[in-house]
């Protein structure tokens, strides 16, 4: 029973890590200004190179803290202090997830200080080649490390007490769902819409994800105190 624990652990963080916006909102902008000054063909490359990167480094960051979670710690895993620590943490991102991960207005704009969001928005402009995207994809990434890190951190903790034969499975459901909205994205476009009809959705649904997002990180912080923390005793 405590193996399926562990795994619904993953799972949901990894859903709550494909909720998060930043990677999305760049490979539309990435998508936005490719079409409008390349080939079909050279679009889907970037594309491709852009998700790729994302998902290298969601599956490096999560290796690594598998990696040392299990050097650090005594007993392999986090200890309760450490736990409850981490239960405060998601709490917290839930509410600022509702209050302050988009900004006010009606745009898509979100939480990043405006230098690093210009940078990003301006490589996202002006990427013309494979290991451009690769590369932006990988900052996407980084960026988002303060909504993505503590997930990464629970799924890394109950990946290292479920059986080693499913552990490497584990890592990659997780890498997988994390990036599912951007291959959902290269699909839909794919199959006849366009960016201006994804990007209203985005606007349309703007309140839904925030919710969305804010109700994951507030039931994966319940989940992890009321089954790890207290061992299910509550």
């Amino acid at each position: 029973m405590e193996g399926y624990v562990f795994l619904a652990l993953v799972l949901l963080s990894g859903l709550v890590a494909a909720s998060l916006q930043l990677p999305l909102g760049s490979l539309l902008l990435l998508y936005h200004a490719s079409l409008g000054k390349n080939v079909r063909e050279k679009t889907k490359r970037l594309a491709s190179s852009f998700i790729s990167g994302v998902t290298l480094m969601n599956f490096l960051l999560l290796a690594s803290a598998c990696f040392l979670v299990s050097v650090l710690s005594t007993s392999g895993t986090l200890s309760k202090t450490s736990l409850a620590v981490l239960f405060g943490i998601l709490v917290a991102l839930g509410l600022a997830a509702w209050f302050f991960y988009y900004k006010l207005g009606k745009s898509t704009e979100l939480w990043l200080p405006r230098r690093l969001a210009k940078f990003i928005d301006s490589r996202a402009k002006e990427t013309d080649d494979v290991s451009e995207a690769f590369s932006l994809g990988i900052l996407t990434s980084l960026a988002e490390i303060l909504f993505l890190g503590p997930l990464i951190v629970v799924s890394a903790d109950a990946i290292l007490q479920i059986d080693p034969l499913f552990e490497a499975l584990s890592l990659v459901l997780f890498t997988l769902l994390s990036v599912l909205p951007l291959i959902s994205l290269r699909f839909a476009l794919r199959n006849g819409k366009n960016v201006a009809d994804v990007q209203r959705w985005r606007l349309k649904n703007k309140t839904f994800f925030r919710i969305f997002s804010g109700f994951g990180f507030i039931i994966l912080a319940v989940f992890l105190l009321a089954f790890v923390i207290l061992g299910g005793k509550v």
